[in-house]
């Protein structure tokens, strides 16, 4: 990979901070990173000790939300029975001590996700500047309410989204778990995940005066072909730069145009968690890029049901966790795909100090998702109710229970896949 005499020398600089980290006692002979690792905006501890409080949209995602949804009979039903048709309806929205009104709501994601369970149990969408130019709750301007329908134990998504918020490298949506209620009446215990617009860019970059893309099923960057990619804001209409970005990875100049760092977190997440539903995945979906005004293109991830050995082919009423998964290179991350099916990661992992630093990322965010372990009963404890009353729930009260329990389950899966990682690294370390 060709590199500047700058990077060299920054790349230099980095090598020294792992070798000295390295003799001081670094266990698995990777080092913790300490010296490129962002801290947290706050180390104070959100649910369970688990997340932490970022005091962003008033501390809308600090710790359990209520959302409130006002909405017509003849619109509620346009929502429900025509959920195929992405049509906006208006309603009211009372959330994190605001009142919004004339607020859009729709169902959002593939609607074949509820319809073995027929209970109307849809992922939502609620744009609040739809119908109102510039209104906002709390500062955010969309707002995704995620259903769990591959999740019994209802915290999949929300670790994933965790893992990612313990290090600002990775500019990533805040997610916490939300009672969403419909006229007065529970509706059930959703995830409300910040969307990845205006009022995020704001947040994590500073600024939106850059050129955000959207990438759908298959956009692994292996051709220049751009059909995959929507851009969401910006001006680059022609999608000129994805082109760029894929010109750069042929030619081995991807450092040239790429946060570097914020690839290699992601990578580091997403294989920790087993992230099926990712740039890493089978289909190459579920994240946006955004490039910068500096020209720096930085990848941005969304959408982590599928993490923790989720199985996309199961019926929501029924489940299943893909074992094969915890034993997943973390040297070679594409679950089995090839290098060359994933250039936009392999091109950096085929550089021995990118791949370094990388699994620096790796063993950090395994050992802190390791961590959680001990507090999963704890966060369980904090949602209990919440699911109990769910009236819409996917999975019996049973499977939910046993999830935080060693076995075939969420906290199985977790425990098998962190030692399972800790043990490739001390082998990568030596």
């Amino acid at each position: 990979m060709k590199k500047t005499a700058k990077t060299k020398a920054v790349s230099l600089l980095l090598c020294l901070i792992m070798l000295f980290l390295c003799s001081c006692g670094a266990d698995l002979g990777i080092s913790t990173d300490t010296a490129n690792r962002t801290d947290p905006v706050s180390r104070k501890a959100g649910l369970s000790g688990i997340g932490y409080e970022k005091k962003a949209y008033n501390g809308l995602f600090d710790s359990i939300a209520d959302v409130y949804i006002t909405i017509g009979e003849a619109e509620l039903s346009t929502v429900l029975d025509h959920a195929d048709s992405g049509i906006y309806c208006e309603c009211t929205v009372k959330a994190g001590g605001t009142t919004l009104y004339n607020v859009g709501i729709k169902p959002r994601g593939n609607t074949t996700y509820v319809t073995e369970a027929d209970n109307g149990r849809y992922s939502f969408k609620l744009k609040f500047n739809k119908y109102t130019k510039g209104q906002k709750l709390n500062g955010l301007d969309e707002l995704n309410l995620n259903n769990m329908s591959y999740d019994p134990s209802y915290v999949r998504e929300y670790l994933a989204y965790t893992l990612f918020s313990l290090d600002s490298g990775v500019p990533a949506p805040l997610a916490t778990f939300a009672k969403v209620y419909i006229n007065g009446e529970y509706y059930g215990l959703y995830l409300a995940a910040e969307c990845v617009d205006e009022s995020f860019l704001k947040r994590t970059f500073g600024d939106n005066d850059g050129d955000l893309y959207e990438a759908d099923k298959g956009s692994a960057l292996t051709s220049d072909d751009t059909s995959t990619f929507t851009l969401k804001s910006g001006t680059d209409t022609s999608l000129s730069k994805i082109s760029a970005l894929y010109n750069a990875i042929a030619n081995g100049n991807a450092e040239d145009v790429l946060d570097i760092g914020s690839v290699l977190r992601y990578a580091a997440v997403i294989t920790v968690v087993c992230g099926q539903e990712s740039y890493l995945g089978p289909k190459a979906d579920s994240y946006y890029l955004y490039r910068s005004t500096e020209n720096v293109i930085s990848i941005i991830p969304y959408d982590l049901k599928l993490s923790f050995g989720t199985d996309s082919d199961t019926k929501k009423t029924e489940y299943n966790i893909d074992e094969t998964l915890i034993t997943t290179s973390v040297t070679e991350p594409y679950f089995g795909l090839s290098p060359e099916d994933r250039p936009l990661v392999s091109c950096l992992l085929e550089d021995e100090e990118y791949k370094k630093e990388y699994l620096s990322y790796v063993k950090y965010y395994n050992d802190e998702l390791y961590g959680m372990l001990d507090k999963l009963s704890a966060l369980k404890a904090e949602i209990d109710d919440a699911v109990k009353d769910d009236p819409r729930r996917f999975y019996d009260d049973s499977v939910y229970q046993s999830e935080f329990m060693d076995g075939d389950t969420l906290y199985g899966f977790i425990k098998a896949r962190c030692e399972n990682i800790s043990s490739q690294l001390a082998k990568a370390g030596e």
